[in-house]
């Protein structure tokens, strides 16, 4: 079994910078995963052993996971509170204080990118994806921490694998840049669902008013010719929440897991901050809106139904599109509207 003091030097991977050969990458998803087992079966950084002690899908058109893990309630370390203009804090908790046992690699693609675990994992393999984590930048996102997601969907050879990110008043934790790696290994209501076209803008659309979450969605379907298109879109629509001071989720996923056909990065707004992500049984950030709730409550894992997730969810998020529809009108019914062959 590797001890803490042979898991304190991590390996360094480089990534090629240019998708013209957007071909897998199985010896970076080898590694990702060796780093991350070592570390979690010998004990060394993680609060706890992952255990998911029950889940279940509850009744309903859209398929919620709900998960009991009850250690990630009592064991994770606390949040504290700030908000989406808040600077770093050199002073308070951030990732160059870990302990260097915790780090799992570090890409170079060409910008360094360190992969951390999570100490209080979610799921088998959940990673913290930190850009430039030596420049001391806030919970916001750069173009850097944007464009990563995609370049490592592109390159992992698993499709289970997804991204996401919380900012300041959305149910971030920590005031310092970082991204959630994880694998999840069911389908969710966001890889199927409907979507409506944004007119004028090439790959945005938005969410229908009858599912779950609110928000926008990127879609990715040659990356070589469309990526830095919806990476420089994707930007815009962030600057633009940020100048709104709208908190924000993203997440980031395939959407058939046997089979690369595209990529979809959710943007989901919300009206109101909220001040922090209270270490409590069940929080609206990026996982939930998406279809995946991890409880630490047996309580709430056996009472939650779909329509109270998806009333929590509307609370959190507030009335985006009226917030929004003044610029992102979409297209009319019919033609506009692209329906993926295994919608809802």
């Amino acid at each position: 079994m590797a001890t803490k003091s042979m898991l304190e030097t991590s390996p360094t991977y480089e990534l090629s910078s240019s998708l013209k050969d957007t071909s897998v990458d199985p010896e970076l998803q080898r590694l990702l995963e060796k780093t991350w087992s070592e570390r979690h079966d010998a004990g060394v950084g993680f609060r706890y052993q992952l255990n998911i002690e029950r889940e279940r899908v509850a009744d309903g058109r859209f398929g919620f996971l709900i998960l009991l893990n009850r250690q990630r309630l009592t064991e994770r370390r606390q949040p504290y509170a700030f908000l989406l203009d808040a600077p770093f804090d050199a002073s308070r908790f951030n990732f160059t204080r870990i302990d260097p046992a915790e780090i799992q690699v570090e890409l170079l693609c060409p910008l360094p990118v360190t992969v951390l675990i999570n100490n209080s994992p979610v799921t088998v393999y959940h990673s913290l994806v930190v850009p430039d984590r030596q420049g001391s930048h806030s919970q916001l996102l750069t173009p850097e921490g944007i464009r990563v997601p995609f370049e490592l969907l592109l390159r992992l050879p698993d499709r289970r694998y997804r991204i996401g990110y919380n900012s300041p008043g959305a149910q971030a934790s920590v005031n310092h840049l970082h991204l959630h790696l994880l694998r999840i290994d069911t389908d969710l209501y966001v890889q199927r669902t409907e979507l409506v076209a944004i007119r004028g803008i090439p790959h945005l659309y938005r969410l229908p008013d009858d599912v779950p979450a609110l928000g926008y969605c990127f879609v990715v379907r040659e990356p070589t010719r469309e990526l830095e298109r919806v990476c420089s879109e994707l930007q815009k629509l962030i600057d633009t929440l940020l100048d709104r001071k709208m908190a924000h989720n993203l997440f980031w996923t395939w959407t058939h897991l046997h089979e690369g056909v595209e990529i979809r990065a959710f943007v989901f707004p919300r009206s109101q901050q909220c001040v922090n992500k209270v270490a409590c049984s069940f929080n609206a950030a990026f996982l939930e809106l998406c279809g995946f709730v991890s409880v630490g409550e047996v309580a709430d894992y056996e009472r939650l139904t779909e329509d109270t997730i998806m009333q929590a969810l509307r609370d959190a998020q507030g009335d985006v599109y009226g917030a929004l529809g003044d610029l992102y009108p979409t297209e009319t019914a019919g033609p506009g509207r692209d329906q993926l062959q295994n919608g809802l």
